[in-house]
């Protein structure tokens, strides 16, 4: 059974989550702290970093990680390719644009080390992802206890949102444990009846499916 772990990191308290099986563990959304992130991480062997998405606030102690524990980095293409956008997000809101490694490029049904599954869950940013465990889903600023990720900012799609929610909800058990990227954890079944932005009954038009791969 993985063990999930959070350290809240950087001025946005972004959740950073380290999921171990034993003594193996990969570190997802690392976005500031790196020395918090080290000391979480202890005497464990981290396997990989791991990004739900490229935004400043979940990626900021990426390179340092990834150079100090000489591990690689995970994210989306379609991410990847907005990056110098997302550089200049952070510089308009009076964040240092962090300075990334090149990744390893994941999409719909890569896995991951430790047997996490990643599901693209674009509306977000084009490659948010979502990252599946035994028990629970990891899903980054696609879905909130109570709410759901912004799409005002560049690349952001409600429309492509709602569908990866609604994919989640369907796909997902009601008692998976959702970390969201900020704020406390909560479940699928309990966002399906009280998500006030996207509850289960606004996928029941049949538009809910998420066919980005």
């Amino acid at each position: 059974m993985l063990n999930v772990e959070v350290v809240v990191v950087g001025p946005l308290e972004t959740n950073c989550y380290l999921v171990c099986d034993g003594n193996s563990c990969v570190i997802i959304d690392p976005g500031d702290e790196a020395e918090s992130i080290l000391n979480a991480l202890s005497n464990r062997r981290a396997l990989a970093v791991v990004a739900t998405h490229l935004h400043f606030d979940h990626v900021g102690a990426v390179k340092e990680l990834t150079e100090r524990l000489g591990i690689p980095f995970m994210a989306h293409r379609l991410d990847w390719e907005l990056k110098k956008i997302f550089d200049e997000l952070a510089t308009r809101w009076g964040f240092t644009k962090p300075k990334l490694p090149e990744p390893v490029f994941v999409s719909e049904g890569s896995e991951l080390p430790l047997n996490l599954r990643v599901i693209h869950t674009p509306g977000h940013t084009p490659g948010s992802i979502s990252i599946i465990g035994d028990d629970f889903v990891i899903t980054g600023d696609t879905l909130f206890a109570g709410s759901v990720g912004r799409t005002d900012l560049p690349g952001g799609n409600m429309d492509r949102l709602r569908r990866s929610v609604c994919g989640l909800y369907r796909e997902l058990p009601d008692n998976f444990i959702v970390y969201p990227g900020h704020g406390p954890s909560t479940t699928i079944g309990e966002e399906k009846i009280n998500n006030v932005v996207i509850p289960m009954e606004a996928c029941l038009d049949g538009s809910g499916s998420n066919s980005y791969g």
